[in-house]
């Protein structure tokens, strides 16, 4: 599984490739972090995420993650979020922090 994080707006746009069968799971896994298990997550970012939805783009999953009211989204944090929600492990999987897009 590898993923690529674009900002749109205020929006962070997370494009999972090769999520398979496990897109709910994915999607489950991102969404509930804020809730469920940030205070163990090692940016604390998922905790600023207010919204969270999910499309298809072709064979990619795409999550929108919008933020609380009054909190800005770090791309680097929600990677490093990322890694630890969905256990990738350093060089597992091609990732990046795309140029903001306007």
């Amino acid at each position: 599984m590898s993923f690529r994080i674009e900002r749109q707006g205020d929006k962070l746009l997370i494009r999972i490739a090769d999520a398979g069968r496990d897109e709910q799971g994915v999607f489950d896994k991102v969404c509930n972090c804020r809730s469920t298990s940030w205070w163990s997550c090692p940016s604390g970012e998922c905790a600023k995420i207010g919204g969270c939805d999910t499309q298809r783009d072709g064979d990619v999953t795409v999550l929108a993650l919008t933020p609380r009211p009054g909190e800005t989204l770090s791309a680097a944090g929600i990677e490093e979020c990322l890694r630890y929600v969905l256990a990738e492990t350093a060089g597992a999987a091609t990732t990046g922090v795309a140029p903001p897009t306007r």
